[in-house]
């Protein structure tokens, strides 16, 4: 796993501090804060099997009773699709590595 998504949260701390990264994003977390467009990152758009994964994922989470919030979701499928490591502040997301094995993810002091 090489490549990096970023999630909003580091995203938006990266750019109060005027960091350089390399790496990805998802549209969602452009949508999100717009200001990202000025990290010169590469946008992926979830695809349908994004979208399917996310599903599953959902029901995985309800099922443990650790519901997290939608777009969430998503991005934690799009880096696993794309054997991805996501970075963000969030440490909501340890509970899909919980259902997930294979998902790696880093989280940043915020």
């Amino acid at each position: 796993m090489g490549q990096i998504l970023y999630d909003t949260s580091s995203l938006i701390n990266a750019y109060k501090q005027r960091k350089q990264l390399t790496g990805y994003t998802t549209i969602l977390n452009v949508v999100e804060f717009p200001k990202l467009l000025e990290l010169a990152l590469t946008v992926i758009y979830p695809s349908k099997s994004d979208y399917n994964l996310a599903i599953k994922l959902s029901k995985d989470l309800l099922k443990i009773g650790k519901p997290i919030p939608a777009i969430d979701i998503i991005i934690a499928a799009v880096a696993l699709n794309r054997n991805m490591k996501l970075v963000t502040t969030d440490n909501h997301f340890a509970t899909i590595q919980k259902i997930r094995s294979g998902f790696e993810f880093v989280i940043e002091n915020s």
